[in-house]
């Protein structure tokens, strides 16, 4: 992830709420958009998918929370070299305002994505979306694929490809936005 372009959104983001809640000082800027896409800038699309347990998770129930959405699957070798710095990620947050949903494509669900997730030791919330709907509802054609969603549920910012989601840039980037969002 760009520290520098989050950050910068954020930066932008910040501008706009302020300007929409009445400080007359500050020059007009255009208020943030509340529609619903899976783009920067706008409010990310809901979704309800299973669990490793079968338990429906939705992304709305993490409103209040910044939210880390991966679109993943076990054949991709990018998604497998990205996992492990997500989860060590997702250990040092974890009890903090961050929340990992990773969502798999795999097409035959629970019966290869449980040996894959032992296999690594992962423990952050692993959601199955065999059919792709995760895919065609964020524009989805390269995996990995991530969205920062922040507290608000607004996009903050897409990667496409895998990442070292825990160096030193990245961990600051997240502590900024759990602090500040």
């Amino acid at each position: 992830m760009k520290h520098e372009n989050v950050l910068a959104f954020f930066s932008k983001y910040e501008s706009a709420k302020n300007q929409s809640s009445g400080n007359n000082n500050v020059k007009q800027a255009k208020p943030l958009s509340e529609e619903i896409a899976p783009q920067e800038g706008f409010m990310a699309p809901d979704f309800t998918f299973s669990d490793m347990n079968g338990k429906p998770v939705s992304l709305s129930q993490f409103r209040g929370k910044v939210v880390f959405l991966n679109i993943w699957a076990t054949w991709c070798g990018p998604c497998r070299i990205e996992m492990p710095d997500m989860e060590k990620l997702y250990r040092k947050f974890k009890k903090e305002d961050l929340v990992i949903l990773a969502v798999s494509i795999d097409r035959q669900g629970e019966p290869v994505v449980k040996p894959f997730v032992k296999e690594l030791e992962l423990t952050f919330p692993i959601l199955l979306s065999p059919d792709g709907r995760i895919q065609r509802i964020y524009m989805v054609n390269a995996l990995p694929s991530s969205f920062i969603i922040d507290k608000s549920g607004r996009i903050l910012t897409r990667v496409v490809g895998a990442r070292n989601w825990f160096g030193a840039q990245t961990i600051e980037t997240f502590e900024y936005l759990i602090r500040k969002t």
